[in-house]
């Protein structure tokens, strides 16, 4: 467990009067910080709805499971010369979200301090939110001095002590280099995307598969397809350059709900698909509010998850006088691109892209998929050791390594399925659909292995597995699959099709 300390000078508070509402947010009162700006009045309503939604992201756990609850880090508050950054993560590890605002939204009073800092936002709070009007002038101040409070036992300074596993944290740091990860970016109509929310509001499936297909067919829009209806929502517009039929399968859909109260105000979206299994991120534009939301590929495996989801560091890691270099110039001009670094420090674009990365592994800096854009940002007072947030995995570091070389062989890929006939919820009312259960079975050449086996479900565990290595002898599948087996995985899923997964069921077949 990792155990921080967030001192503040005073709780925060939302005050509102007749003519007047302020929601002061205290910041942590180590961190150097200072915001006082009057939220236009056209953009309250907006304002209000991003804050809210912000806090179904922290607060709202009826959606999916967590295995365990700890406490969580308050959100962190990011104030640039440009814009205003909220962000929080999910108790889970899977969800991520930040909302940024223009500061154009606001007419700023007094000096303004940049800088980032932990601010004290409860479930009390959240639900204050909304309270607040589009008649009454709105004041947003972020402070580490605190502020005057009326609430009784409210007042006095104090001080959290947060106790969150390591996994947390790193889960929170990975999901900034996951967005940097190559992949597809599409442009969403937000009713095309509010359709497919409004399809699983009323519609909840009791059997597996729960999956969410993105579909690419040449020359045709890109299609959504739910499962275990196979359910098609063509987006219309939303085109591609595949010259071959792809598909991307991901879980946990049932989170994009959270999105649904910003998709009607929502002017453009932009999907970011980093692959099979893999986060993928939604980014909404507003009027003058931006919101992204990150999603793991698992609705039950957090973004820290070692064979749910694996990032692989930098082939060279940045020395600590080009990090230091780095650092610097990132705080002095608060955002930079891959290439304005490679420029500036003269670099490769390479050697400036791992730069940036490792900074946003250590807290250091976050990342704008929309933009491509890094921004700093210090999520740690102190950050804590880097063994603890990254723990070596020499398994799946070996099996990256052999995955990438040409040591590894796949002689079959093949799916194994069993049906049965189930009776499913649908807007439409009940329908009868055959429903395909796909077990996938790679066989193949690792390394100095002749036969090495995987058996993966339809929910991508590896439920079976063989290999000659003395590990998997002396352990079988009890400490998780060798090297070799997590290797043939990875180059065989290159090879897999995701495929229908179910049919109409007619009378005939009975």
């Amino acid at each position: 467990m990792l155990r921080l300390h967030l001192d503040y000078a005073s709780p925060s508070a939302y005050h509102a009067d007749r003519a007047r509402a302020t929601l002061g947010l205290s910041a942590d009162h180590d961190r150097r910080v200072h915001f006082k700006g009057k939220v236009k009045s056209e953009h309250v309503f907006l304002f209000r709805t991003a804050l809210r939604a912000l806090g179904e992201v922290v607060w709202s756990n009826d959606n999916w499971y967590a295995d365990g609850y700890y406490d969580i880090l308050d959100p962190i508050i990011t104030v640039h010369p440009d814009k205003v950054f909220f962000e929080v993560f999910s108790q889970d590890q899977s969800v991520h979200a930040l909302a940024t605002f223009d500061r154009t939204l606001f007419e700023t009073e007094g000096k303004v301090v940049c800088g980032s800092a932990n601010v004290d936002f409860t479930a009390w709070l959240w639900n204050a939110l909304g309270e607040m009007r589009s008649r009454r002038a709105t004041w947003l101040q972020i402070d580490n001095a605190g502020f005057e409070v009326s609430t009784v036992g409210a007042g006095g300074r104090f001080e959290k002590k947060v106790e969150v596993p390591y996994s947390w944290v790193r889960a929170f740091l990975e999901v900034q280099s996951a967005a940097t990860l190559p992949g597809t970016r599409l442009q969403v109509r937000p009713v095309d995307l509010l359709s497919v929310i409004r399809f699983l509001r009323y519609s909840k499936p009791k059997t597996s598969p729960r999956a969410i297909r993105y579909e690419f067919d040449p020359g045709e829009p890109v299609r959504v397809v739910l499962e275990p209806w196979e359910e098609r929502f063509t987006l219309a517009g939303c085109h591609h350059n595949y010259g071959q039929r792809k598909v991307t399968r991901l879980w946990g859909r049932r989170r994009l709900r959270l999105l649904e109260p910003l998709l009607p105000f929502t002017d453009s979206i932009e999907v970011f698909l980093k692959g099979r299994a893999l986060p993928s991120f939604y980014h909404l534009q507003l009027p003058g509010i931006e919101f992204t939301l990150g999603l793991s590929g698992w609705s039950r495996r957090s973004l820290s998850s070692e064979d749910g989801f694996h990032l692989t560091r930098p082939t060279t890691a940045p020395d600590n006088s080009s990090l230091q270099k780095g650092r610097d110039l990132l705080r002095q001009r608060f955002s930079l691109t891959v290439s304005e670094l490679a420029q500036a420090q003269t670099l490769s674009s390479s050697e400036a892209e791992s730069l940036l990365t490792e900074l946003c592994r250590n807290g250091e800096a976050f990342y704008q998929p929309d933009k491509q854009v890094f921004r700093s940002r210090q999520l740690f007072r102190n950050r804590p050791e880097p063994a603890k947030l990254y723990p070596p995995n020499p398994r799946m570091e070996k099996a990256c390594q052999l995955a990438e070389s040409s040591q590894v062989e796949v002689t079959q890929c093949e799916p194994r399925e069993t049906t049965r006939v189930k009776r499913l919820d649908s807007p439409r009312g009940k329908v009868l659909r055959e429903i395909v259960y796909r077990d996938w079975h790679y066989e193949g050449r690792v390394a100095d292995f002749e036969t090495v086996e995987v058996v993966v479900n339809d929910r991508d565990r590896i439920i079976f597995g063989k290999c000659g290595c003395p590990f998997f002898e002396a352990n079988l599948l009890n400490q998780g699959p060798c090297e070799h087996m997590l290797a043939l995985r990875l180059v065989a899923e290159k090879q897999r099709t995701d495929l229908p997964t179910s049919s109409p069921f007619r009378e005939d077949q009975d």
